[in-house]
């Protein structure tokens, strides 16, 4: 099974919208007053329904800074380890599953750097033709995918890929979708 899903955003929530299944919330804090264990600072969950009565994962950050993937009754699913916010040239994330896989991605595969240095000089040319109508650029990026794979195997398949418009796709059954959620909303949400 492939699970294709899509980060959206807006200024008072964020959403994850699964191809074929029910929306994932994304909310700030614990419902329903619920603890977590003792060393755990909640960072987010993430629900079934917009008032987070039915959550399906708690991630809270460790005494090592390291961001915890758990299911609501609190067993660890994954930790998620963010690249530093001053790493600029391909960033390192990576997820350390339960079972001791590790999973790491590096933004900018070989095919789409390849791609970048293709339309290079297309994207000058448009932003040329922006300074010189005053059109506002807004955000120019590279167009980058980032993929998910175990250290050591790089021609395996990945376990979690992300496109360059910003679409996640699970492929196989080897990641738990509620980590691949969390990875998604960490990468945006946590920088």
């Amino acid at each position: 099974m492939t699970l294709v899903f899509i980060r959206h955003t807006d200024a008072e929530r964020y959403e994850l919208r699964p191809r074929g299944a029910a929306t994932v919330h994304v909310l700030r804090g614990v419902p329903d007053g619920r603890l977590l264990p003792q060393g755990y600072k909640l960072r987010f969950t993430l629900a079934a329904n917009p008032a987070g009565t039915s959550p399906l994962a708690v991630i809270a950050r460790k005494n090592g800074g390291h961001l915890a993937v758990l299911t609501p009754d609190h067993e660890h699913l994954a930790e998620l380890r963010l690249p530093p916010r001053k790493k600029r040239w391909r960033p390192t994330y990576e997820i350390h599953l339960s079972d001791g896989i590790v999973l790491r991605g590096r933004e900018g595969t070989a095919p789409s750097l390849l791609l970048c240095l293709v339309l290079l000089p297309f994207t000058l040319l448009y932003m040329v033709a922006l300074a010189l109508t005053d059109s506002p650029a807004g955000t120019t990026t590279a167009p980058l995918r980032t993929a998910w794979k175990q250290p050591g195997k790089p021609v395996s398949r990945a376990a979690l890929t992300e496109s360059a418009r910003g679409r996640f796709r699970v492929g196989g059954e080897g990641l738990d979708y509620r980590v691949a959620y969390a990875q998604a909303v960490a990468k945006y949400w946590e920088r």
